[in-house]
């Protein structure tokens, strides 16, 4: 019963071990690499000793960690215990409880087991979880579930018939969406930074003078061979970054079952996230440079509460890669109060040269300056003002403003269009700025604060008319 202090899997100790050892990385790698006056006899052994030191410390704390490491539900609480010399107690109201997300890693799956993150309305530590299980049993984890849901029906006084919910498919993508996600995606650039990092410290350890004797030689003729081994190296990146991204989205799944909001995704690592409904804020639409001539986007929810950790899975990207014309239908199945497709009013024609500015002044010093540094060659740099002229117009033909009832729609660009649907209710601050020159031109900027993670989440649209804000500020501050 989840009413008894329940321990973890054995498993977990093998994962505590593994995140030391990760942590412990470069620790170890200066002992071991970078102690280069190694004497004889003992003192040439005491880096491997010190070395083995480390990992024993580090396979004690794993086992120490699983073993004083107890969890249970009493009076209302999930309640966790752990720590051998200085006892931890923390006590978390079921009702403060907003998901429980689940995830499969590679230790997992063998032994069926999943770990289980527990995120809170007000988690004490936005970049954190509020709690975590390492390695519990799958069966004991939907039970864990159960008991708190059941739980926070009966404290929040909520009647409901017998029965379990039905859980209810709103949106799966299929093998097509999730290839042009990785085909446009960006995760090539982290492949390659990851790659760059680790030739950096590599090359400590290499014998760079003997390797430059010999290869300085045939540099000199050998351009093209070089940029092939680059383009092979981009290629490589590429290729790993696409197939990383379908591992990660394979099977991606959005249910609903009663108020929440399911997600499943993975296919070495499966993971779960729970979205209450009236934990959300706002939506947002993405569309990038790539993917809107093809017609797709991506949608995000803007979720009050929860962590930013484990690598953004909790960015809530709830469609990550769907057509754009399909996603009014979608959204409405999920939130049906939501309106997508509405028009709305761009900023006036004189806003256009300050849109272009904006974008193009940056660039128009630093190529300058590359330009008289470095000349002739800087003067290339120069090719970016026109680039960034375009992006400037493309931004002042996408921007614009809706009311409808009591939504607010603003859409801005930079790289990436976003468009952002929020409920009157929701909104945290409706804001206005207006310069000096902008007043003289009878502009202003609108921008709105909606509440989410770390400092909330801000959705701004520049130079508008100035009667325009003043009546969307009207709409925010009084009743209609």
């Amino acid at each position: 019963m989840m009413f008894e202090p329940q321990r973890l899997h054995p498993v977990s100790a093998l994962i505590n071990f593994i995140k030391g050892l990760k942590d412990a990385i470069l620790p170890l790698a200066a002992v071991l690499f970078l102690n280069s006056n190694r004497g004889d006899g003992w003192l040439g052994l005491l880096p491997f000793l010190i070395s083995g030191l480390m990992l024993v410390i580090i396979l004690a704390g794993g086992i120490i960690k699983w073993l004083r490491f107890t969890y249970w539900l009493e009076e209302g609480e999930l309640r966790m215990e752990h720590g051998l010399f200085v006892k931890k107690k923390r006590y978390i109201p079921i009702d403060r409880i907003q998901s429980l997300d689940f995830s499969e890693g590679i230790f997992h799956r063998p032994f069926q087991l999943v770990k289980v993150t527990v995120e809170t309305a007000g988690s004490s530590n936005a970049m954190e979880a509020e709690a975590e299980l390492t390695a519990i049993r799958k069966e004991e984890a939907k039970m864990l579930e159960e008991h708190i849901n059941e739980l926070k029906k009966s404290s929040q006084e909520v009647k409901e018939e017998e029965g379990e919910t039905s859980r209810q498919l709103v949106y799966k993508m299929g093998m097509k969406d999730i290839l042009v996600m990785a085909l446009t995606s960006g995760g090539a650039g982290v492949v390659i930074s990851g790659v760059l990092v680790f030739l950096s410290q590599g090359m400590e350890f290499l014998p760079v003078d003997a390797i430059y004797d010999e290869v300085i030689d045939w540099l000199q003729f050998s351009f093209l061979f070089i940029a092939g081994v680059v383009l092979l190296v981009l290629i490589v990146a590429y290729g790993i970054s696409v197939l990383l991204t379908i591992l990660r989205y394979s099977q991606f799944s959005v249910f609903l079952e009663g108020g929440d909001i399911i997600m499943t995704r993975g296919l070495l690592e499966k993971k779960q996230v729970t979205i209450p409904l009236n934990r959300i804020q706002g939506i947002r639409v993405d569309e990038n440079l790539i993917r809107e001539p093809l017609g797709y986007a991506s949608v995000t929810i803007i979720s009050a509460g929860g962590s930013q950790s484990n690598d953004s899975d909790h960015s809530l990207r709830v469609l990550p890669l769907i057509k754009r014309k399909n996603i009014e239908e979608v959204l409405h199945s999920i939130l049906e109060d939501y309106q997508l497709n509405l028009p709305v009013q761009r900023p006036p024609q004189r806003s256009l040269l300050r849109y272009i500015a904006r974008f193009v002044w940056l660039p128009v010093i630093a190529s300058t300056v590359l330009s008289i540094l470095f000349y002739p060659f800087g003067m290339l740099a120069l090719i970016s003002v026109p680039v960034f002229m375009w992006l400037g117009y493309l931004s002042f033909k996408h921007a614009g403003w809706n009311i409808e009832n009591n939504q607010l729609t603003l859409i801005r660009r930079f790289l990436v269009k976003q468009t952002y649907i929020m409920k009157k209710f929701r909104v945290q601050a409706l804001y206005s700025d207006q310069s000096l020159f902008q007043r003289r031109a009878k502009l202003a900027t609108i921008g709105a604060t909606l509440k989410s993670g770390i400092g909330g989440e801000r959705a701004q649209v520049w130079y508008l008319e100035e009667k325009d804000t003043h009546h969307l500020l009207k709409w925010y501050s009084y009743e209609q």
